[in-house]
This record gives C-alpha cells, structure tokens and sequence, in this order.
C-alpha cells in the first residue's frame, strides 16, 4: 500500500516537472518571440524616420516581412509612392526652370531692344529740338506770331518725347543695377521751385497752371537728380491727367519725421480697384484717355522713393465735377 502510494507520488511528480519544463520552454519560445517582434517594430520605426528625413533608399528588410508581411508591405509600398512623387516632382521643376530661364532670356530681349530703341530714338529727338530752337531764334529769318506759336506747340511735345524717352532708359538702367544714391544736403523748396518751373511750358500747352506753397524751410538729405525724377514724373502725370484749364497744386509741408510732397490734379480720377496697379511696370491707364504713356514714370519713381527710405501714397476721388486725384511723396527729414 505504502509503495503503491510512492509510486504515485513519483509518477505526479515527474508529470508536474515535466509541465514546468514544457511550460518554460514555450515562456521563451514567447519571449524570444515578443523580442522578435519587438525589434523588427524598431526596425521599421527606424526605416520610417530614415525616410522621413530624405533617405528615400531606405527599405524594411526581409525579416521584417517574416514578422509582419502585411505592415512591412504597406511601409515599402509607401516609401516607392512618395519616390515616384519625388522623381515628378523633379521633372516638373527642371521643366518650369526651362520655362523660366526662357521667359528670362525672352524679358532681356525685350529690355535690350527696348534699351537700343530708346537710345536711337533720342538722337533724332535732340535734333529736332536743336532745330526748333534755331527757327525760334529767327536764324533762318523772321517768323510770324502764329508761326512761332506753332512752333513753341511743337518745342512742348518734343520735350514729352524727350521725357519719355529718358524714363525707359533710366528704367532699363535701373533693371540693371541697384539704385545708387549720392545724397547731399538739398534746399528741397528750390529743388521744388526749379521743377516747376522746367514743367510749365508742358502745363501752359493745355491752359494748366501750376500753384506751390510750402510749409516747410529746412534742408534734407536726398539725391537731388533722382528726386526731381520723381517731381517731374508726378507732376508731369498730373499734368496729363487734368482738365484742361483746370490747374496742379503742389504743397510741401512735415510733421516731426517726415516731409510730405502733395500733387493734386483735377479731372479723371483712378478707380479703387486699379490704386494697387498703378505702380506696377508698364501698367498705365493712360489708353483709356487717349494719351500717350508707358506706365514707367510710376513705376520708376516709387523705386526712387523707396531707395530714400519713404513712399508714395494715393488718394483719388470723387465724381466729374469735383473728382481729384493727390500722390503724396513721403521723405523722411534726415
């Protein structure tokens, strides 16, 4: 009885140590496993943020497919989708950079030939002035009073020819290189003063006059040659733009930093919609008026103002019988 019970015993023992063992066996086969899984997660983690920081060659390896066939699939899948983007994306830009090295070239061409143009056409545009001049000094005889009348219409529009043409080429010149100023100290009023006074032949041609007072009496800093650029553009564009027999008035005056240039015309005004145009190259509402205009003064002198550290600002309002239109030149004092 007694050994029938050891026995027992014995058999119970041996199958519980043999359970454990088993047991033990399958713990690390699930454990190894778990590790396994474990680091091939790290690995393709790792395979992600390698491509995610720009290394598209990177690919989930053949363990990894072992583990998880279906995720390392998806993640490889993943990675050619955004190589082949990569590759069109490549080929869209190399094609647009064609497109604008080619339209680049093509502009060139355009201020180039527009540059030769100006430049040819300037020549005879001072002969002819040098030619008028002659007549109206009586050097080939006497004229008559409508004759010199005549003539004096003639002088004007060859001076806007000869304006026009100094705009393009400054222009060009401009597109070429940077604004170079050479400030010095200025007396801004007599700067004014002359200005006006070389516009208002152009003024006098359609029975405009042109009115100026000042408020303000120092001196500032500012390139005296670009800045009556910019006061010949403004007030020859008023000019443009006025009523005959209507007038241009041009004020001075500052607050504690800035000065302020305003050039008020009278007549057509410029809709809201095309302000933020008007000093876009070549864009010009001259067309619609019937006048002549490149669309470059503007442009040009508010580069001129912008390399003196100010702006141009526009105000233009009202119906026919009162409508105005002010561009006001902001400088600062020092």
């Amino acid at each position: 009885m007694l050994g029938s019970l050891v026995l027992i015993l014995t058999v119970a023992i041996l199958f519980l140590a043999g359970s454990l063992i088993v047991l033990s066996m399958k713990y690390k086969k699930l454990k190894n496993l778990q590790r396994k899984k474990k680091n091939t997660l790290r690995g393709i983690i790792k395979t992600i943020n390698s491509v995610r920081y720009g290394n598209l060659y990177e690919r989930v390896n053949d363990e990894a497919f072992q583990v998880f066939p279906n995720l390392s699939r998806s993640v490889n899948s993943m990675i050619e989708s955004i190589v082949d983007r990569e590759d069109m994306i490549k080929e869209y830009q190399n094609d647009l950079n064609k497109k604008i090295d080619a339209l680049k070239e093509i502009e060139q061409l355009k201020e180039d030939f527009v540059a030769t143009l100006t430049h040819d056409l300037k020549v005879p545009i001072l002969a002819e002035k040098n030619m008028l001049n002659f007549l109206l000094d009586n050097k080939f005889g006497e004229l008559s009073d409508r004759q010199k009348e005549a003539l004096i219409h003639l002088k004007n529009s060859n001076k806007e020819l000869v304006e026009l043409v100094e705009i393009i080429l400054e222009t060009y010149k401009l597109n070429e290189t940077k604004i170079e100023l050479h400030k010095e100290n200025i007396d801004i009023n007599r700067t004014l003063e002359e200005t006006i006074d070389q516009m208002r032949p152009i003024a006098d041609t359609d029975s405009i006059s042109l009115n100026y007072w000042s408020e303000f009496y120092n001196r500032i800093n500012a390139d005296e040659f670009y800045l009556k650029r910019v006061l010949k553009n403004l007030i020859l564009n008023a000019i443009s733009f006025s009523s005959p027999q209507s007038k241009v008035d041009i004020a001075l005056c500052n607050d504690d930093q800035n000065i302020y240039i305003k050039i008020t015309n009278y007549g057509k005004t410029i809709k809201p919609q095309e302000l933020k145009y008007v000093f876009d190259k070549y864009y010009t509402t001259a067309k619609k008026f019937r006048k002549v205009g490149t669309g470059l003064g503007l442009y040009l002198s508010n580069r001129i103002v912008k390399a003196h550290g100010g702006e141009i600002t526009i105000e233009s309002k009202g119906d026919d019988s009162q409508a105005f239109t002010t561009f006001v030149v902001v400088l600062p004092q020092n």
